[in-house]
């Protein structure tokens, strides 16, 4: 259900034209609402399945070939240091936190994967840009995630 719900929330946002019309690679990544859900309510292994689904999903669902790198590279990226600094943060570090750490990482990520395919170093001039747009798509993305463990139902947040 979980899958589901992050692969029509990434398929909606796909349809979104680019925040960031120099980036267009970067976006708010709703998506990972679920991935951070995934991470604090099963684990750190659930959530890395999560993430390789929710990326071949994504990828049959639009045939993305080329975008391909960007959000494997930007999910992958999100789940290290989401799951990372969960397992070794939390309570101390709240869910926000944990969530812009992920999101920043990701757009770094996908400003890397950039350079790579295009062959111009002269993009990482973006970077400044690109990591304030991941704190603030981090802090949303923290903040649904933090309605979601708040006030779902507790048979829904405690695993069995």
């Amino acid at each position: 259900m979980l899958l589901g719900a992050a692969s029509i929330v990434f398929l909606i946002e796909s349809l979104v034209p680019p925040l960031l019309p120099a980036a267009p690679y970067v976006r708010l990544g709703l998506a990972n609402v679920f991935l951070l859900f995934v991470i604090a309510v099963y684990g750190a292994g659930d959530a890395f399945l999560f993430t390789l689904g929710k990326n071949l999903v994504s990828m049959a669902l639009t045939g993305a070939g080329f975008t391909a790198l960007f959000n494997l590279a930007g999910s992958l990226c999100a789940y290290l240091a989401m799951a990372g600094l969960y397992a070794a943060a939390c309570p101390r570090v709240s869910p926000v936190a944990v969530s812009v750490a992920g999101a920043v990482l990701s757009n770094i990520a996908r400003t890397c994967v950039a350079v790579a395919v295009t062959g111009a170093p002269a993009l990482f001039v973006q970077l400044p840009f690109v990591c304030a747009f991941g704190l603030a798509a981090g802090i949303l993305v923290g903040v649904l995630a933090c309605f979601l463990l708040k006030y779902l139902p507790e048979r829904l947040t405690k695993p069995k």
